[in-house]
């Protein structure tokens, strides 16, 4: 406790004389009492309790004392210290993944964060603030904020965004408003490798609240479907984070009834492939896990099941292999002579080496090798980035001895060692910068695992759009003469509007989705990332800079408003007292 006028001290001889007064003043009066009847009665009252009749004859100058007494109390303005934020500004980083729906204690991850910033916001003592939410794009929500009212408001509008939080971009970004300041810095997130915090500053103290508590989740990490002849192939993938194994219910259904519904045991810590062939025809399939774990969002899954080309049509030039691969999915290959390729009319998905029609074919097609350049000698692992293409196949496992050089305005998603390993053009287009004989591709199983990938992204009809991560921005060719296109659920639920040549936005749940526009009707899909069916353990701690650790700083609470109120009180209680008395001129 402290004061903040200790000059107002002198005030104190105002009490100190009334009570000076009070001891001087003639204490007893000379009354003329014309009986003496009831005497011994009073006094008996009065010895039985001198204390209180001494207060009622005095209650008054007891209520100025003590009112005079606060008045001084508050002239010094009395206050109590608590340990405020250290520094001079502070920063909160907010993750508003996926993963902050993760449920601890009865709640979320992301509302108990919640609580911890409007608790933490209580002790900034006047210092400004500026909160930064995660994501594809770091959100400055304010910057350098200092009334407390606006600050809660903000906090309390937060929602999850279910995007990949991105923290190494969101920390770059918050480096910017450092400006040399001594700064606090809070991370709100579930787990978060103290490597990953940029500790050059020496006046930032990093603060990081993670997931504290254990979690135990079943989630379906990966689900696809395609239409073959024979009816709907399904192939799903669920994992098990836990050091336990689990059963669990597994359900496929269309939009019309159930398909499958069986028990599942899962190994602890392990991924396990299903497939399921023959199912009814379908627009979409559901997928979903009676999983009683702590994270609800993978426990369901949905694909759409476009109308699909039915026809691969293989050039004759390529290893027996490719075709092999396309045969084993029940599905329509053809092998075409190398010379009838660009000739050939039907529609059809075509697979060949001659890299000279990528400009002629009118669909996008794969290109396994390249027969207009030599390859040369690589050597390393093979790397994939996140791509729809590898959802079931993993290459990591796999041999490339060679590799065509890579066409510079594509965009690379697996990589030998530095060389660019597959490629993807701006219209679709699959490149695999290698021959089937450069490699053991084949003797491994996601050689047909790509191959189905492959045949699911380039048999896609023009109704779907395919699929993307919540809030994606993308440019899309809509081709609506109107431009104005409309976002639904499935469930013919609107979500929102795209008007003049808008940009598409996806929306942020996961689910299926319809865009319209009159009678035009275009089919998406929201997932999330695998990396936000991940639920890991974290820590909280505090890493602080050398000059600002030894830096201790307060926030002050007067006491004045409460002694006000205390005086206000006392007023009326001395009002009371005269008013029962009787005011004397």
């Amino acid at each position: 406790m402290g004061f903040n006028q200790l000059l107002f001290l002198w005030t104190a001889i105002f009490p100190i004389a009334v009570l000076l007064y009070y001891f001087f003043r003639k204490k007893y009066a000379k009354q003329l009492v014309s009986s003496t009847l009831f005497w011994q009665e009073v006094m008996k009252e009065t010895k039985a309790s001198p204390y209180l009749q001494h207060l009622q004859r005095n209650a008054l100058f007891y209520l100025q004392m003590i009112a005079m007494l606060l008045l001084v109390l508050a002239l010094l303005q009395p206050f109590w210290k608590t340990q405020a934020l250290a520094g001079e500004q502070v920063v909160f980083v907010v993750d508003t993944s996926a993963t902050m729906e993760v449920n601890q204690n009865a709640s979320t991850l992301f509302a108990e964060h919640k609580k911890q910033m409007l608790q933490l916001v209580e002790s900034l003592a006047g210092k400004p603030l500026t909160m930064i939410t995660t994501g594809n794009q770091p959100t400055v929500i304010f910057r350098g904020e200092t009334d407390i009212n606006q600050i809660k408001k903000e906090i309390e509008k937060l929602e999850v965004s279910y995007e990949d939080e991105n923290m190494s971009k969101s920390l770059d970004f918050a480096q910017s408003f450092f400006q040399n300041k001594a700064t606090s810095v809070y991370v709100f997130t579930d787990v978060l490798d103290r490597k990953e915090l940029p500790l050059q500053y020496e006046n930032v103290s990093w603060n990081v609240k993670g997931l504290t508590t254990e979690v135990s989740n079943l989630s379906i990490k990966r689900f696809g479907a395609t239409k073959t002849t024979s009816g709907v192939s399904a192939l799903i993938q669920l994992a098990n984070q836990s050091d336990q194994e689990q059963v669990t219910e597994l359900e496929l259904a269309n939009e019309q009834k159930e398909l499958v519904k069986e028990n599942v045991t899962i190994p602890a810590n392990e991924t396990i492939t299903l497939s399921f062939n023959e199912l009814s025809e379908s627009s979409f399939l559901q997928a979903s896990i009676d999983a009683k774990d702590q994270y609800a969002l993978d426990n369901s899954m949905s694909v759409y099941l476009q109308d699909q080309l039915s026809k691969v049509f293989v050039d004759s030039a390529m290893h027996s292999l490719v075709r092999t691969a396309f045969q084993s999915m029940d599905i329509d290959v053809s092998s075409v002579p190398t010379e009838q390729m660009a000739l050939l009319k039907e529609e059809g998905i075509r697979v060949t080496n001659q890299f000279g029609l990528v400009d002629q074919l009118e669909r996008p097609s794969l290109f396994i090798g390249r027969n207009d350049t030599t390859a040369h000698e690589v050597n390393g692992i093979v790397q994939t980035s996140e791509h729809a293409l590898f959802s079931f196949a993993n290459l990591t496992d796999i041999y490339v001895s060679s590799v065509y050089p890579p066409i510079e305005e594509y965009t690379t998603i697996a990589t030998v060692g530095e060389e660019p390993f597959i490629q993807v053009s701006p219209r679709g287009d699959i490149i695999v910068l290698s021959d089937i004989q450069m490699t053991d591709w084949p003797l491994h199983p996601s050689f047909p695992l790509f191959m189905w990938s492959v045949k699911e992204q380039l048999s896609s009809g023009n109704t779907y759009l395919g699929t993307f991560a919540p809030n994606e921005r993308t440019p899309q060719s809509l081709g609506s003469a109107t431009n104005e296109w409309e976002i639904y659920t499935m469930n013919d639920s609107y979500e929102y509007s795209i008007e003049n040549g808008g940009a598409f936005i996806a929306p942020k749940k996961p689910g299926l989705y319809v865009l319209r526009s009159n009678d035009i009707e275009k089919n998406f899909t929201v997932a999330l990332s695998q990396k936000e069916k991940e639920i890991k353990k974290g820590t909280t701690y505090k890493v602080s800079g050398q000059q600002i650790e030894s830096k201790e700083s307060y926030s002050a609470h007067s006491f004045v408003p409460y002694l006000l109120l205390i005086l206000l009180l006392l007023f009326v209680l001395e009002w009371e007292v005269q008013r029962r008395r009787g005011f004397t001129s």
